[in-house]
């Protein structure tokens, strides 16, 4: 049964990895789209997964989708986001593995029936704005989801590492020039960090990248070579039809200390 927040917005009906998920999310403001499934194609999917900022479920779903023996718990601030993507879960046949609870990553983990350290590995699509570079964002919800304030990053990092178990893995998307920003965070608190530039096309520089790191390791950080999504033709890459469409994962190093 269509649940009955998700039917207070406007909603489009879009599909990923190749139509193998039909997901539902608001027509305006915070819409998943590549970002979505890129992360989803960082995470190993053995085992429980979280994701922080779990939107309308996209990355959580593809997940599960991959992934036939992933437990799946996403983490989402707007309790309407969260009502419509348990509702996309269940049209998707993935409910019995994949929920959504509405909380904020700042809140006490009791309150979201989670405890610390409880997922093998976690996700996260975190906020891309800082207040005031944004002049035209006027959607209450998209504000709410991308416009970030002092200390955010280090928040969502802390919060991470606090429900992810000894050695398990902690996987960032975010843009490119938040790099620095981003390694600030997770470099005091994860090792083995692998930085993946993401760039819209061959020979163009990257706008997008995901940082994975490793609790309690100390092996030495390495930057991977770039994922491109465009051929100079502009026909879309090997590797990002094999992600997009098929739903393959992204080779990072398992052995990565």
């Amino acid at each position: 049964m269509q649940d009955e927040a998700a039917t207070t917005m406007a909603l489009t009906q879009d599909g990923f990895l190749g139509q193998k998920l039909s997901i539902r999310q608001p027509a305006k403001g915070f819409r998943s789209g590549h970002d979505a499934v890129m992360l989803a194609a960082a995470a190993s999917g053995h085992g429980r997964v979280g994701e922080l900022g779990s939107g309308a479920g996209v990355a959580s779903l593809c997940v599960a989708r991959r992934c036939p023996e992933a437990q799946v718990t996403g983490i989402e601030i707007n309790a309407d986001l969260v009502s419509l993507a348990n509702d996309n879960a269940a049209q998707n046949d993935l409910s019995d593995r994949v929920r959504f609870v509405a909380g904020d990553i700042g809140g006490r983990f009791a309150a979201l029936e989670l405890e610390t350290h409880q997922f093998d590995e976690i996700i996260a699509n975190p906020p891309y704005y800082q207040a005031g570079s944004v002049n035209d964002l006027s959607d209450a919800g998209r504000q709410q989801a991308h416009i970030a304030e002092t200390h955010t990053l280090d928040k969502w990092v802390s919060c991470a590492c606090a429900l992810v178990v000894a050695r398990g893995h902690v996987s960032f998307i975010h843009r490119a020039d938040a790099l620095a920003d981003l390694l600030a965070a997770m470099q005091p608190r994860l090792g083995a960090l692998s930085i993946l530039p993401i760039a819209p096309r061959q020979n163009a520089p990257a706008n997008r990248v995901i940082v994975r790191g490793r609790r309690d390791s100390r092996a030495p950080l390495k930057i991977l070579p770039a994922v491109y999504l465009q051929n100079p033709d502009g026909q879309a890459s090997d590797l990002a039809e094999a992600i997009l469409r098929d739903g393959c994962a992204l080779a990072f190093d398992t052995a990565d200390g």
